[in-house]
């Protein structure tokens, strides 16, 4: 199906994707003018890798609750709430000055990001209660090619207003366009029966560990929300964009110009990822396998040739090439996910799959600005131990394709609860 006849059959995910659209134009342009800040108020690698860090590391905290609270609660009503309380806090940003406030500016990221860990499971495990089984492909690659899309126009847009109208007004911008996508998520209709299909039945921590047994009885969904923190060892490009671009340019102007620029390409590569792949091979369950097995090694080729990089413009090419196979793993990753787990722990698992990602990116990041601070690395060496590093990922995937593919073709798993397990957890036996 295609992607406009798609939209405009279902006006529940169309209302889910317009929110999208808004909310993430906003996300990157906050990137932008918090990057600007940064550089203004004290441009080090490891005040950036702390920012990083800020940005990434609560999600990885919230992420247990935000599971439970997911699977047990209406998730549009989780994402209407998320989006409300970030327009409050991105408008906080406007009393940052100087470089006694710093902390504010930390305290502020960490409530903001802790807030979108809430909205980004929620919305990646509403999307099968908006969608039919057969358009799942069709619906995560219109969802993570918008995010690309919207990460190159955000990036581009944030880089022009920071440039022409300062930091505040970029901030501004932000704010309200949380205010839009409350609006549209407010708008999107389900039927009680999607809402109630994805509730859990037991509270609190039981519910918690009730979902870490499925992901123990089921390898394949286990292995599959592991795949995007394979990915996330590359995070700590994020820190080297603005180093790139502070050590290519020296204008602060052009300094949030060229950032702008990287993230831009960035984006579009992204975007032309899973589009190009489920064009020329389809959606096959093989050719989503192998596509992630082979964006591993590609996106590892691009980082060797951004690490031999030293002009805006070939650093901004490996970078857009690199996320353009980056950018299959993530999207094809959240569809096996959705075609293999069952939907009443989808937000649990979503929720482990970000809690992994972020934890592994800040992780990714810190160890950027040390590298850079303290090792005394350039960011053209660090560049080339994250391609070293995405080696590992794309190995371990390739041996547990030929380790389970037979199990998987046939529908089965490697292991599963036992019958006492699954009474103890409410977990009926599972199979794939």
């Amino acid at each position: 199906m295609g992607y406009l006849q798609f939209l405009k059959k279902n006006p529940a995910f169309r209302n889910l994707w317009y929110g999208q659209i808004v909310s993430e134009l906003g996300d990157w342009l906050n990137s932008i003018a918090i990057f600007a800040l940064v550089l203004k108020l004290d441009g080090s690698g490891m005040t950036l890798a702390a920012v990083m860090t800020a940005k990434l590391l609560p999600v990885f905290f919230v992420s247990p609750f935000a599971g439970i609270l997911i699977d047990r609660m209406d998730k549009k009503t989780i994402m209407f709430v998320s989006d409300i309380l970030r327009f409050l806090v991105i408008l906080c940003f406007l009393f940052i000055n100087d470089k006694s406030q710093m902390w504010l500016l930390y305290a502020l990221i960490v409530i903001e990001i802790s807030l979108a860990g809430f909205f980004e499971p929620a919305r990646s495990a509403i999307i099968p209660s908006l969608t039919a089984k057969e358009d799942l492909v069709t619906a995560n690659t219109l969802s993570g090619s918008t995010w690309s899309v919207m990460l190159a126009l955000g990036a581009a847009i944030g880089g022009v207003i920071v440039s022409l109208f300062g930091i505040k007004t970029a901030f501004v911008v932000d704010a309200f366009t949380f205010l839009i996508s409350a609006w549209f998520i407010s708008r999107i209709k389900i039927a009680k029966s999607g809402l109630e299909k994805g509730s859990a039945k037991t509270g609190g921590i039981k519910s918690f560990f009730q979902g870490l047994s499925y992901l123990r009885s089921e390898p394949i969904v286990l292995v599959l929300t592991l795949l995007k923190s394979g990915l996330a060892i590359s995070g700590g490009f994020m820190t080297l964009i603005p180093l790139y671009a502070n050590k290519l340019l020296t204008n602060p102007a052009s300094v949030s110009l060229a950032i702008g620029v990287m993230y831009s390409v960035r984006g579009l590569g992204a975007a032309l990822g899973p589009v190009l792949v489920k064009f020329i091979f389809g959606e096959s369950r093989k050719v989503l396998q192998i596509s992630i097995l082979a964006g591993y090694f590609l996106t590892a080729v691009f980082f060797f040739l951004l690490a031999e990089s030293n002009s805006l413009w070939s650093a901004s090419l490996s970078l857009g090439c690199a996320t353009l196979f980056g950018s299959i793993i993530w999207v094809f990753s959240s569809t096996m996910i959705h075609q293999q787990a069952k939907e009443q722990f989808l937000g649990r698992v979503f929720s482990l799959d970000w809690a992994l990602l972020t934890l592994i990116m800040g992780a990714s990041n810190w160890c950027v600005g040390i590298a850079i601070d303290q090792m005394g690395m350039t960011p053209n060496e660090a560049a080339r131990w994250i391609g070293v590093l995405l080696l590992l990922p794309g190995t371990l995937w390739g041996a547990f394709l030929l380790f389970i593919q037979r199990r998987w073709d046939q529908g089965k798993t490697v292991g599963s609860v036992t019958s006492t397990e699954a009474e103890g957890w409410n977990l009926p036996p599972t199979s794939l």
